[in-house]
């Protein structure tokens, strides 16, 4: 007979590759007998969820995904990284008090494009002061929108690139009551005292759950083809934006500030010609990669300007010659160009090899 996970006589933990947003959003178990959680319940569940979390691979598979998207659609991202904590989501609902925003399939926080496009747009209505009232007003239409139309850049989510570190942190307000029943003061009630904002009120701690470290991949695409001239211009006030406000919640007491991680595109954008080759590799024939390899053993030599009559590249190409014969006609025949490419640029050798060398050609084309 299945339980339901809060009467297994082994609490259930979280596999190594488990997804830690689901298990932290939906699998709280800090409950006591009668349904309450003991006054350290919540601390504890923040505590043991404060670690390094999300899948090296899954991320950077999808952080490649995701450039490719952003790339193909004439777009432009860029990695930023977290300077102290970020969070998101703090006001979705949670047993703890405080939630966090999880992406439902990488299982890690993240910040969602409409945060990014408001982050944006807040930072060229209010903040940014370099432009006057009717330029801020046509980038307000022309960028973000109206209630007519849709503005003319696209904002991606913001996915981390590789895995996060979460931390432990706590605030404490001084007048709970205040903030929660704070509008019904004239109600009477027995202890109408607390609804009062006043000096007296103890502090109450109130653990929550912020990413420490993180890498997350931006991406802004142009809309509309005439509006791709002012992508530099998006993302200027996408740096500065979140170099001086900061993303997500909390942002006053400084969490959310990112600075851009100029490499980390870098090193993705040399991963995914990387696979994008690889791909293109598993669907060659074993003669295309033959001739493939010969290709830029002759491209290198050639880079380097190296003639040796009887070096590798002849050698491979003496190989080739003798093993084409056997080939698929188109293969042979562009076999048979390289051949005589690399024997004008080696050197045909003397008579008779010169001639031996002409009649494998030959033959090849027959």
């Amino acid at each position: 007979m299945n339980l339901p996970l809060y009467r297994l006589d082994v609490p259930p933990v979280l596999a190594t590759d488990g997804n830690r947003g689901l298990w932290y959003s939906r699998f709280f178990n800090r409950y006591g007998a009668d349904w309450k959680i003991p006054d350290d319940g919540k601390r504890q569940w923040v505590s043991e969820n404060a670690r390094l979390t999300g899948l090296r691979e899954d991320l950077q598979g999808q952080a490649l995904r995701h450039l490719a998207l952003i790339t193909a659609l004439s777009g432009r991202g860029a990695v930023f990284q977290t300077d102290w904590h970020f969070a998101t989501g703090l006001g979705l609902p949670h047993p703890v008090e405080n939630g966090l925003t999880w992406h439902h399939t990488l299982g890690v926080p993240y910040l969602a494009g409409s945060g990014v496009k408001g982050l944006v747009k807040a930072w060229v209505e209010v903040w940014d002061e370099s432009l006057n009232n009717e330029e801020k007003a046509r980038r307000l239409n022309d960028w973000f929108g109206t209630t007519e139309q849709a503005g003319c850049f696209r904002f991606f989510d913001a996915l981390p690139v590789e895995p996060v570190t979460l931390a432990a942190d706590v605030m404490t307000p001084h007048m709970d009551q205040w903030y929660e029943q704070g509008g019904k003061i004239g109600e009477p009630c027995q202890e109408p005292h607390r609804r009062i904002p006043a000096d007296w009120h103890s502090p109450v701690p109130v653990p929550f759950l912020v990413v420490k470290e993180a890498k997350l991949l931006f991406g802004v695409a142009p809309r509309c083809p005439e509006f791709a001239n002012e992508l530099p211009q998006v993302f200027a006030a996408l740096k500065q934006a979140l170099d001086w406000l900061g993303a997500g919640a909390k942002t006053a007491a400084g969490y959310g500030r990112m600075l851009e991680y100029e490499s980390a595109v870098t090193s993705l954008q040399k991963k995914a010609e990387q696979a994008a080759a690889q791909a293109e590799e598993a669907t060659l024939s074993q003669e295309q990669r033959a001739l493939r390899a010969l290709q830029q053993r002759f491209k290198a030599d050639q880079e380097h300007n190296v003639k040796e009559a009887g070096g590798e590249l002849i050698d491979q190409t003496n190989r080739l010659l003798k093993d084409g014969l056997v080939w698929p006609l188109a293969d042979r025949e562009a076999l048979a160009n390289l051949a005589e490419k690399v024997f004008s640029y080696v050197g045909w050798g003397s008579g008779p090899r010169k001639k031996e060398r002409k009649e494998k050609i030959a033959a090849l084309r027959e």
